[in-house]
């Protein structure tokens, strides 16, 4: 029994010791462990060793326990969260409709320094015209093509329209075949196939979009939340100045200022959380 209780005060001893630890690497950022990055995350595109800089705009400082009551909510209240990374000498965000659950581990305090120091240098737009961006890029080009999933009407309106905007060219095909087939056997069932094309793609917008981009030898690079296509355009570049944006020619280059809206001063975090 005597044995029993030693064990039990050694483990009390040891979580108390983990408490104080977890206590003094406070005020440090945090970092994607090596072999500690679960599916949902890696389907993202994160990466061992990025660092989350910022949730919704504000430096995150408060140790990996902590991070996962950041990401507690009300029933009611909207889950979404606009995280920050860095990587590779670059900042970009992410959107994420659920907690993120990879394992973290802790950055140098020397990497916390400069990070944070070049973080008071990047901007944020309007939070709520934030989407997400998925990437796919040719491995052998390194040329990227940019999908947004922001439902269009122009889908179900006139869906092969919709299909030559994204250059869908077989399915496209497809549904001209079908058109013409059913126009010359009976109006009505021309009438029908077209209202079921045009709910079927209208409801898989986001699926053709990845398999078709897919099928065309692309992998998915990487996912950016921006508030438009040219900012996107620029974090792709600062990643790899190899990558090269498809179709850029036919994108409006200049690029508008977009006032900060969303507050990230570390003083103000500080402020807010006496224990940081």
């Amino acid at each position: 029994m005597n044995d029993g209780l030693t064990e039990n005060a050694d483990n009390a001893g040891s979580l108390n010791d983990a408490s104080a630890d977890e206590a003094d690497l406070q005020g440090f950022l945090l970092k994607i462990a090596i072999g500690g990055i679960t599916v949902q995350d890696y389907v993202k595109r994160l990466n061992e060793d990025d660092i989350l800089v910022a949730i919704d705009g504000k430096p995150y400082l408060g140790g990996p326990q902590r991070l996962r009551s950041t990401f507690l909510q009300e029933r009611d209240a909207e889950s979404k969260w606009l995280l920050t990374f860095y990587r590779n000498g670059v900042f970009f965000d992410i959107l994420i409709d659920h907690p993120i659950k990879s394992a973290f581990g802790y950055s140098t305090k020397k990497e916390t320094e400069f990070v944070l120091a070049a973080f008071r240098q990047h901007t944020f737009g309007d939070f709520q015209s934030y989407e997400n961006f998925e990437i796919y890029r040719e491995r052998r080009t390194g040329i990227c093509d940019i999908l947004s999933f922001r439902p269009d009407p122009l889908a179900w309106i006139i869906p092969p329209l919709w299909l030559l905007k994204h250059r869908l060219y077989p399915p496209l095909a497809v549904v001209s075949v079908v058109y013409l087939l059913t126009f010359v056997i009976h109006a009505y069932l021309f009438i029908a196939a077209a209202i079921m094309l045009a709910v079927y793609i209208n409801r898989a917008q986001s699926n053709l979009l990845r398999s078709f981009t897919m099928f065309e030898d692309k992998y998915h690079y990487m996912t950016i939340a921006a508030t438009n296509e040219i900012d996107a355009n620029l974090i792709i570049k600062k990643m790899d100045p190899k990558n090269k944006i498809r179709y850029e020619n036919n994108v409006i280059k200049k690029r508008v200022n977009i006032k900060k809206t969303i507050e990230k001063t570390i003083n103000d975090t500080d402020a807010g959380d006496p224990k940081l």
